[in-house]
């Protein structure tokens, strides 16, 4: 549901949750409180093999999320997914261990000294979120494969792509990419928006909403943007991570007019969010940044699902590094993030992206084979 407070904002009650409590979740999103005369819903194994939760049948979950038992739905493909960019970046999204469902969605897309990631997570509250998020990272994702290296020539005839940034405090090598976040982000703000009048009727009466946060890395130039509160973080290779996003919360909100961060951290309503993509959000004014690596580093994107675990940023750093130290890959690395949320107590789905970025002297020069 929806309802007014200091600011607008989407939060989810006890009193919406009687699809989740059909389906197995055991927790009310916002205050906590179990819900009774439910079903725990375990997360799939390590080697993809799922022991039923309603009959406890073991490794008897087929491949379309179904025990072959009792019949029951156990899991869906999009429980778990990975994409797998080597050297250049990887994501990892999961259902946890509490949702009956994943509403988190992601998209990665990698080249040359380039990459384009999206992370949506999907207002719960809503109907159909999931839809939500998977709708917002295709077409953010889609649109950002057009942005171009900063460091080229526009093609001929194209109108200066930073007009549109008038006034943001930016590197002009990193600026353009920025503005190629915000049309993405624009165009996944329309294609969630249309969901409410597609489908199935009820989305026109609890609009399918999500967040967003998308970055692009053109060499050593990002250009990141975001609505919502899920996060995007730049590790250096020395010193605490820093958030480079801020959350669309009700907290950051109170926070900002001078409420004890502790108090409004503290309040039920901390997590509610401000902004988000959907129908209902009126228009949607997506933040955008952009810089220039000097140093060689990380781009870490992730969904509540991650960071609420680590809200203390040198905690979120040691985990982070222990998971990039320890792993062989990015994708290692993510898993282990994943692993990490899960075992921390997976009370939601579960994203993250890792993107390195290495500053300009340190990409190899281009060679010309004669």
């Amino acid at each position: 549901m929806r309802e007014a407070a200091t600011a607008p904002m989407i939060v989810t009650e006890c009193t919406a949750c009687e699809d989740e409590r059909a389906a197995g979740a055991t927790f009310c999103e916002v205050c906590g409180r179990k819900l009774a005369g439910t079903v725990e819903v375990e997360a799939p194994a390590a080697d993809g093999k799922q022991e039923c939760a309603h009959c406890g049948a073991a490794g008897s979950v087929g491949e379309d999320g179904y025990c072959q038992e009792c019949g029951m739905m156990a899991g869906r493909s999009r429980d778990h997914l990975e994409a797998d960019g080597g050297v250049a970046g990887a994501a990892v999204s999961d259902r946890g261990r509490r949702h009956h469902r994943n509403e988190d969605a992601m998209w990665l897309a990698v080249g040359v000294d380039a990459a384009d990631v999206v992370v949506s997570d999907g207002v719960s509250a809503s109907y159909d979120p999931d839809a939500a998020s998977d709708i917002a990272v295709r077409t953010a994702g889609e649109l950002l494969a057009g942005a171009r290296h900063p460091d080229q020539p526009p093609p001929a005839g194209n109108p200066d792509e930073t007009a549109d940034l008038e006034g943001l405090e930016q590197p002009v090598g990193a600026v353009g990419l920025a503005g190629s976040v915000a049309h993405a982000i624009a165009g996944a703000a329309a294609a969630v928006a249309s969901l409410a009048h597609t489908g199935d009727p009820r989305r026109a009466a609890a609009n399918p909403a999500c967040t967003i946060v998308a970055a692009a890395v053109r060499g050593p130039h990002v250009g990141y943007g975001w609505v919502g509160d899920s996060r995007i973080y730049w590790l250096g290779p020395d010193g605490v991570a820093q958030q480079l996003t801020e959350d669309d919360s009700w907290a950051t909100h109170v926070i900002a007019l001078g409420v004890d961060p502790v108090t409004a951290m503290n309040d039920p309503k901390a997590h509610a969010i401000t902004a988000w993509l959907g129908a209902d959000a009126g228009p949607v004014a997506p933040r955008v940044r952009s810089f220039t690596a000097t140093e060689p580093g990380h781009l870490v994107l992730c969904s509540d699902g991650l960071w609420n675990y680590l809200p203390d940023p040198a905690d979120f750093t040691r985990v982070v590094r222990d998971c990039l130290d320890g792993a062989t890959t990015l994708l290692g690395a993510a898993r282990a993030l994943t692993a990490y949320a899960n075992a921390a107590g997976g009370a939601d789905n579960i994203t993250v992206a890792l993107v390195p970025v290495r500053p300009v002297n340190d990409l190899e020069p281009e060679t010309t084979e004669v």
